[in-house]
């Protein structure tokens, strides 16, 4: 058990000490979130806006044709690890601030070209106009299935109480 998380702390470390343009798309999203719960804020901007910057080229060359590694997840709400209902994230805030992260970051890789390009560009009603009607499709997903089971209906309600609050969001959008 010791070997087992020293090898763990040594991995973590060499990770951690890697240049950010080293990090895959997946390690970056792990920082986006630990810089999320960062507690010195002024630190956390000056990470995050690194982070954003390896993704923007990422995206470029991707959105260009060049092969490029796309992040581990089947759409942006799970590369974002945004998840509802049992077992996804219940505090109603920590989902909206990863949903304000897809509004201002650039998308990493996701899926494939096309995919990636509809999301627009970050802070754009594009993207804002794209996220609403994920979630959206989401809830009638559920409501055409007529879904009654419990996990359906968490689900259902914290996408209706992010949606509401995508609605009600006010940024300068371009």
């Amino acid at each position: 058990m010791v070997l087992f998380n020293l090898q763990f702390i040594k991995k973590h470390n060499e990770v951690s000490n890697m240049p950010i343009h080293n990090h895959s798309n997946d390690q970056l999203m792990t920082m986006l979130h630990n810089i999320m719960n960062h507690n010195n804020r002024a630190e956390a901007d000056v990470k995050k806006i690194q982070l954003y910057s390896v993704w923007e080229l990422r995206n470029q060359e991707f959105c260009s044709g060049k092969n490029i590694k796309t992040i581990t997840a089947d759409g942006v709400l799970s590369a974002f690890r945004y998840k509802v209902g049992d077992g996804g994230i219940a505090n109603a805030a920590k989902r909206q601030l990863i949903l304000d992260h897809i509004l201002e970051a650039p998308i990493p890789p996701t899926v494939d070209m096309e995919y990636t390009m509809k999301w627009g560009e970050p802070k754009s009603t594009e993207r804002k106009n794209q996220l609403i009607r994920t979630l959206k499709g989401l809830i009638s997903g559920v409501n055409k299935r007529n879904y009654s089971r419990d996990k359906f209906l968490r689900a259902k309600a914290h996408w209706e109480e992010d949606l509401a609050y995508l609605e009600k969001q006010s940024y300068c959008y371009h």
